[in-house]
């Protein structure tokens, strides 16, 4: 089965399509009209996926004619930085890589969020074709044209929107991820379902146990639906100025958490302890009730995420990282609320909202004392 999106932005006219099928890249059509994009194409991928794919696509651009160089970086969210971003950039240069250049990133969402900064900038913008080979960026890194490096002082905080010409998933590619990579996608999943569409989430909880064996049939209908929900939400707020904040949710309790680990902790588990203290938020503000907080703890017990909460994450600290995030308002943090399963809370067209600091307190003492025993 081959399922085909377009993202088409109101902003101005970019529309991309996203191409998924299982085996895609042992396919040959999926290079059509590449052409297009460039006379050059640079593979930007990391150390670990460049050797399993970035020499198979490489062949597959020699067959049709296409000029192509493996570009290759060390693997790990260490490496989403200014400094590797400037080492690709000197590669690129060195290596005489022009305006008619196209970068094609393959890999998971450091690889994407780096090669799509860097298609941004180099020579003042050029084309970047996406190939996210984890279940993190198919559904959410390479999607939407946000990208970015992290720095000392918060994740994502420098960076720019750089739509893609394409975006090719090939579901096979999961196979080669431990379990605990494919969790970091399944959270954006069940996240995609919590602000958008109960019956999604409701269907993921239903088929948690085929979904994490990835089922072929399954997997693959699954994230098409997940990059329906989120192309829906890009295209009506490419800039996000206000619907697609909800995409965020979880992440400001979840980027703190990586910060303060280095970035160390797991995208997904740094993210799912963000959902479920957000949702606790809206519990005790009286917007949620008590029935949709347990639906959603359920929710991410069926796909068995771990809720790890680590020890410097107390309060306090917690607090002066969430004021760097770069969702915060005059150095106080916001959130993206429910108040159930697939109903956000509008704030006025916000989509987000700042908490009176005891709440947050309060919420995020929950997180050190009870979360890991609620």
């Amino acid at each position: 089965m081959t399922q085909l999106l377009h993202c088409d932005l109101i902003e101005k006219p970019v529309s991309y399509p996203i191409l998924i099928k299982y085996g895609l890249l042992e396919q040959n059509h999926w290079t059509n009209g590449l052409d297009a994009y460039g006379n050059r194409f640079a593979i930007i991928a990391d150390d670990s996926t460049a050797p399993l794919y970035g020499i198979k696509v490489q062949e597959k651009l020699s067959e049709i004619g296409l000029e192509s160089r493996v570009f290759s970086f060390p693997s790990g969210e260490q490496s989403k930085t200014r400094q590797i971003k400037e080492k690709l950039e000197n590669n690129l240069l060195e290596a005489g890589f022009g305006r008619d250049s196209c970068l094609i990133a393959i890999g998971g969402g450091v690889t994407t969020d780096l090669a799509g900064y860097l298609a941004s900038t180099y020579c003042r913008g050029i084309p970047i074709v996406m190939i996210p080979t984890s279940l993190l960026a198919m559904v959410d890194a390479s999607i939407g044209g946000k990208n970015g490096v992290n720095t000392a002082h918060g994740k994502n905080l420098i960076g720019t929107f750089h739509q893609p010409k394409m975006i090719l998933i090939d579901p096979s590619t999961l196979k080669t991820l431990p379990i605990k990579e494919l969790r970091n996608g399944f959270v954006e999943m069940l996240k995609h379902g919590l602000i958008a569409d109960r019956s999604y989430i409701d269907e993921l909880e239903l088929n948690a146990v085929n979904l994490l064996e990835l089922d072929r049939e399954n997997i693959e209908l699954a994230i098409w639906k997940s990059c329906r929900i989120k192309q829906q939400i890009v295209k009506e707020d490419e800039k996000e100025t206000g619907r697609r904040r909800l995409l965020n949710f979880g992440h400001t309790i979840g980027h703190a958490l990586e910060k303060l680990t280095a970035y160390t902790m797991p995208h997904g588990e740094a993210v799912a302890i963000g959902i479920l203290v957000e949702s606790y938020l809206s519990l005790l503000l009286g917007w949620m009730d008590e029935k949709s907080f347990l639906y959603i703890r359920n929710v991410f017990q069926s796909y068995d995420i771990p809720m790890r909460v680590p020890a410097v994450a107390s309060p306090e600290r917690m607090l002066t990282a969430m004021q760097s995030d770069k969702k915060s308002y005059r150095n106080s943090p916001r959130f993206a609320l429910l108040k159930e399963a697939g109903i956000p809370i509008p704030f006025e067209g916000q989509y987000c909202t700042s908490i009176d600091e005891k709440y947050l307190l309060t919420a995020l003492k929950w997180m050190n004392d009870a979360l890991c025993s609620h």
